[in-house]
């Protein structure tokens, strides 16, 4: 017993390794505060509420190439000035439809939608733009939807669906 307590008392003495005893204490101490952060990022950006849109259009006697232009141009005033769209994509179908997959953070990030694009607001000549490019077939929405949604969404006269969520998550 007497080798093993000789032997950590020179091996562990903090007077010649208090570099190393430092170092591993800081790297100790480090690794919860990086583990903790982590943790707090997933929990900050978990979408309980999302509601997914796809509406499935096609082109309104628009060439490609102006489809292409006034998409991007599109999603990128709705990146500007809708922080709570949590994504606005549009796709080109094998049969030359288009598709526009919506995901919004909640009811109410829908709703400042229908608000910026009503009239006399920042996207009011932009939507007047998307309905001269692309003749809207259809919407469904995915997701919890109130009565108050439904009776908004339908008052614009699209054929409209909804599919309420089962369960999952959105991160």
């Amino acid at each position: 017993m007497k080798n093993i307590y000789n032997f950590l008392k020179i091996k562990l003495c903090y007077r010649t390794y208090w570099k190393q005893w430092l170092t591993l204490l800081l790297i100790l101490l480090f690794i919860p505060l990086v583990s903790c952060e982590l943790e707090n990022n997933n929990e900050s950006t978990f979408h309980e509420n999302e509601l997914v849109s796809m509406v499935y259009m096609q082109s309104n006697n628009k060439s490609e190439d102006e489809i292409d232009k006034f998409s991007k141009y599109y999603q990128s005033r709705m990146n500007e000035l809708e922080p709570d769209v949590l994504s606005w994509k549009f796709f080109r179908a094998a049969n030359g439809k288009i598709i526009l997959l919506e995901r919004y953070k909640d009811e109410a990030a829908i709703f400042n939608h229908i608000d910026n694009v009503s009239e006399g607001k920042p996207m009011e000549n932009d939507f007047i733009k998307f309905l001269d490019h692309f003749k809207v077939d259809t919407i469904e929405y995915y997701g919890q939807t109130s009565q108050e949604f439904k009776n908004t969404i339908e008052s614009f006269g699209f054929p409209v669906s909804y599919k309420k969520i089962i369960s999952g998550y959105s991160k």
